[in-house]
């Protein structure tokens, strides 16, 4: 009965934390109008649990975009920090390109959910 428990536990944390389908949107740098802000070419934005916005790259790898998917994840090693793909902006020393429109696309899928 423990093990029923803990696998039913299991699988309502793990269905709030996944995409679903069709509740992604994916960008790429051949088609993103304006800077693309990443070192990698395509990005797969997803909302999972109060409005956490998520990305993941080609490569597999998970990235908190905003600060909700931030706090959530901030001791789970599964999620990368952003940093690690954020550009740096050309046109102005020491500031990144700003990605907020792919924070602004990921909330609509949170109120779509």
């Amino acid at each position: 009965m423990k093990n029923l428990i803990l696998f039913s536990i299991f699988l309502l944390i793990f269905s709030c934390n996944s995409p679903q389908a069709g509740n992604t949107l994916t960008f790429t740098k051949q088609n993103y109008i304006g800077e693309w802000p990443f070192s990698v070419n395509e990005l797969e934005v997803y909302c999972s649990g109060y409005k956490e916005i998520y990305g993941r790259a080609k490569n597999g790898k998970v990235y908190a975009l905003n600060s909700s998917a931030k706090g959530a994840s901030h001791n789970d090693p599964s999620i990368s920090k952003i940093e690690e793909i954020w550009l740096d902006d050309p046109n102005w020393k020491g500031l990144k390109i700003s990605y907020g429109d792919f924070i602004t696309h990921g909330l609509t899928l949170c109120a779509n959910k």
